[in-house]
């Protein structure tokens, strides 16, 4: 069956956005950075973290300045292997007092 381009409009619509190879990279940097870090972090907070910073230097990094670029660094350096939330909002304090944003 022969294709018109009206079909192909339509069936480009129907399937959705597709991802340029850019985006498709900062997913899988943002997805190795997570992979690196994470490890045996138990604290959910300290994991939540972890992946905003990996997202923030991955798919941001182009736009942050170098206040934020050293605070999502130092939480990236502090809290892989967390054990409990109040431990992970120790450590986000003390990024966040060592490197104001």
């Amino acid at each position: 069956m022969a294709r018109t381009p009206l079909t192909l409009l339509a069936l480009a619509i129907c399937a959705g956005p597709v991802e340029t190879r850019a985006q498709f990279d900062a997913q899988q940097q943002q997805a190795q950075c997570e992979l690196r870090h994470i490890g045996d972090t138990r604290s959910q907070l300290a994991i939540s973290w972890i992946s905003t910073a990996c997202n923030r230097i991955a798919i941001d990094g182009g736009f942050l300045d170098e206040s934020n670029r050293r605070y999502y660094g130092c939480l990236l350096q502090s809290l892989p292997g967390a054990q409990s939330d109040a431990a992970a909002n120790a450590i986000i304090s003390a990024c966040r007092t060592a490197n104001p944003l």
